[in-house]
């Protein structure tokens, strides 16, 4: 800290150096004037936070001085040292705010208590001010999240359609709302920005959201035209108030796009409901807005403003993801990453001769996919009940754009592709896992493929690399049946379908389910099915 030492005479002034122990109250730099006015100006470069005058001096009184520390808010207390023992000087000590009125000559106990005392009030104003300025901080950064979220809570209230009351918290907070009548709501997704504006953005979209809001309410505040607001009933949306002149709302938001084009160059989409009235028809033309954003056609990049119209294109073509969904699950069952190119491919031939596709319709392909998807996860699961949980697929659904604002064609089946490929991976990777942890049940499998093939145990043992006592020993422990009785039931069961076909001769369905002698597949059918072969077709005619 510092302290300014204020008196005509000299000695006076060195004395009052001499009695304080500076250090002691953490002051490190001591200043001294001989009058008012040379005071002012070390005050005014120095700013000291201890200021000790006399009353009495030339040109500017000590009684002058406090009143310039007060008048211009100097941040400093102060002490007075006088000579006269005169109420009316203690009493402007007091008015101006003066720590205490000390009489000469000086005693250095009252001294060293006075400067204590203002050095102790200076560090509990500081404080003071300190909170002062983070509650202030706090409520700067706060206020905007207030409005935002009143803004939306009345978005979202509207759509009971009954009008707020006047005494409502939105109109105290924005007193301008009062009077109007009819408004209209406009849209901007921070989907329909471009990739690399995401990406610059990714780790603090609050700064992304800050931007967008200034440039759009740097239009419409000062021409007092609308606000714009965070969606907070919508993460990733900004919503667009305009009134007065709704006719003229889709310029405002072309000059928006343009400026937010020219400071994050990237141009913005805006989807603009119809005209409605105000406050109880907010919800439906924010609908509207967010129906027209949807259904914008991506391959035709012309237009940034896209207004409702009750005539707006069909919400999606016949395509469905569903119609390759068998050809994409057997490539993705595969492993071969070039088959799942190659089906995705022909998937995509068919998406690039459409000549309309909206975001609705990515949307109705995404929830498709995903749905196939789990599918295809949990019949896996449940083939192999043993494995571990599938990887969650964290990276979101991003809409690629060429630099034009188009939907990219070749990107969207990169990505595609790569989602695929990936989920591949994990599920052969889930595979090693489960018959590496529970190979019987491949053994099983490998059976149940094989069935008409001669199967012996030796066979098995070799081709799985494990002893044949362990596979006899695991099997029967895993299915409570032997090798021998589970190749037997699986051929008696097909057996069973070939019997009903009165075409085919009893020798014949023997060899087609893998026995050479017909009377040894007649003693294992009569011993599984408690009949024979011939006794059982007659009973299924």
């Amino acid at each position: 800290m510092k302290a300014l030492i204020v008196d005509d005479e000299n000695h006076v002034r060195k004395t009052v150096r001499r009695l304080i122990d500076w250090e002691a109250f953490g002051f490190h730099e001591i200043f001294e004037a001989e009058d008012g006015s040379a005071a002012v100006e070390i005050i005014m470069e120095q700013r000291p936070q201890l200021v000790i005058t006399d009353i009495m001096m030339p040109l500017t009184s000590g009684i002058e001085l406090m009143e310039w520390i007060e008048t211009n808010n100097a941040d400093c207390k102060t002490i007075v040292i006088s000579g006269y023992n005169e109420f009316e000087f203690v009493r402007h000590t007091v008015r101006y705010g003066g720590i205490d009125y000390l009489l000469k000559p000086i005693d250095r106990s009252l001294l060293q208590e006075a400067v204590g005392k203002a050095a102790a009030r200076w560090r509990e104003s500081a404080q003071e001010k300190l909170q002062l300025q983070a509650k202030s901080i706090e409520v700067n950064e706060l206020k905007p999240m207030y409005r935002d979220k009143l803004l939306s809570r009345l978005l979202a209230e509207s759509a009971s359609g009954i009008a707020p009351s006047p005494g409502e918290s939105y109109l105290r907070e924005f007193a301008e709302l009062a009077g109007i009548r009819s408004c209209r709501v406009a849209v901007l997704d921070l989907k329909t920005l471009k990739q690399p504006i995401r990406d610059k953005y990714a780790d603090n979209m609050d700064l992304l959201f800050f931007s967008l809001l200034n440039i759009s309410n740097e239009f419409l505040h000062p021409a007092r035209r609308g606000t714009a607001f965070r969606n907070w009933n919508h993460p990733g949306e900004i919503v667009l108030l305009i009134w007065d002149a709704p006719e003229a709302a889709a310029g405002w938001l072309r000059r928006i796009s343009d400026g937010i084009g020219r400071v994050l160059k990237a141009s913005a989409e805006f989807g603009i409901g119809a005209e409605c009235a105000f406050p109880s028809g907010l919800h439906q033309a924010y609908v509207q807005a967010q129906e027209a954003l949807a259904r914008r056609n991506l391959l035709d990049p012309a237009s940034r403003i896209h207004e409702y119209s009750p005539s707006l294109p069909a919400r999606a073509s016949a395509l469905r993801f569903g119609k390759f969904e068998e050809q994409i699950r057997l490539a993705v069952r595969s492993g071969n990453p070039d088959l799942i190119r190659a089906t995705v491919g022909e998937w995509f031939q068919l998406v690039a001769a459409m000549d309309r596709i909206t975001m609705e319709q990515l949307k109705m392909w995404w929830d498709e996919y995903n749905v196939a998807k789990t599918g295809w996860v949990e019949d896996f699961l449940q083939e192999y009940n043993e494995a571990p949980r599938m990887p969650v697929e964290d990276s979101p659904f991003v809409v690629p754009l060429e630099e034009d604002g188009r939907l990219s064609l070749s990107q969207l089946q990169q990505q595609l592709t790569s989602r695929l490929v990936k989920l591949s991976q994990a599920l052969a990777s889930l595979q090693d896992q489960a018959l590496s942890h529970n190979p019987m049940r491949e053994i099983a499998r490998y059976i149940e493929a094989n069935y008409t093939k001669d199967i012996t145990l030796q066979d098995i043992s070799a081709k799985f690399h494990l002893n044949r006592e362990y596979i006899s020993r695991k099997f029967k422990r895993e299915f409570q049946e032997t090798l021998i009785d589970f190749v037997n039931r699986i051929r008696i069961e097909k057996s069973k379908m070939l019997l009903q076909s009165p075409h085919l001769k009893i020798a014949q369905v023997a060899q087609m389910v893998g026995y050479k002698d017909e009377k040894y597949f007649s003693r294992v059918f009569k011993k599984v099915e408690r009949m024979s072969p011939n006794e059982f077709r007659k009973s299924t005619q």
